[in-house]
């Protein structure tokens, strides 16, 4: 689980990295433009030209870091901290039959992790499940 998260972690981190650089390589895209324009003051159809392509590359610069790769990072945080969760439970259901738990108490423990809306499911006996699949008990026989 520490390396997962470690992983994951990293590529949230590359995410927000480009998401910040973003805004100054437009910024950068601007000035070159802004430079180009400024070249040309004496054509003005050569500043009608070049006035749009340098604001372009500020918007691009914006839109593509707050409405990409900010969202990106931040959903890639949820979906993380949801598999985490779902590994603890499962890592501490395994603990507790390990440990010979009741089965009405590790129920309870790992209900504790959902929220209540999601703590629908109930326990079901050994005898039911052996009914519903058609399984021998010890003695090779079919359970009654």
């Amino acid at each position: 689980m520490y390396f997962f998260k470690l992983r994951r972690d990293d590529c949230e981190q590359v995410l927000r990295t480009v998401a910040e650089l973003l805004p100054s390589f437009g910024l950068v895209g601007s000035v070159v433009g802004l430079i180009s324009m400024l070249g040309g003051v004496s054509k003005p159809e050569l500043i009608l030209q070049t006035v749009p392509i340098a604001l372009t590359s500020t918007l691009y610069g914006v839109v593509l870091a707050n409405f990409f790769f900010v969202p990106f990072a931040g959903n890639l945080r949820d979906r993380t901290d949801q598999e985490l969760l779902v590994q603890k439970i499962i890592m501490d259901g395994v603990l507790a039959i390990e440990g010979d738990m009741n089965p009405r108490s590790l129920e309870k423990k790992l209900k504790s992790f959902v929220t209540p809306s999601a703590r629908k499911g109930r326990l079901v006996s050994w005898q039911r499940i052996q009914d519903r699949f058609h399984l021998k008990n010890a003695s090779g026989l079919p359970s009654l």
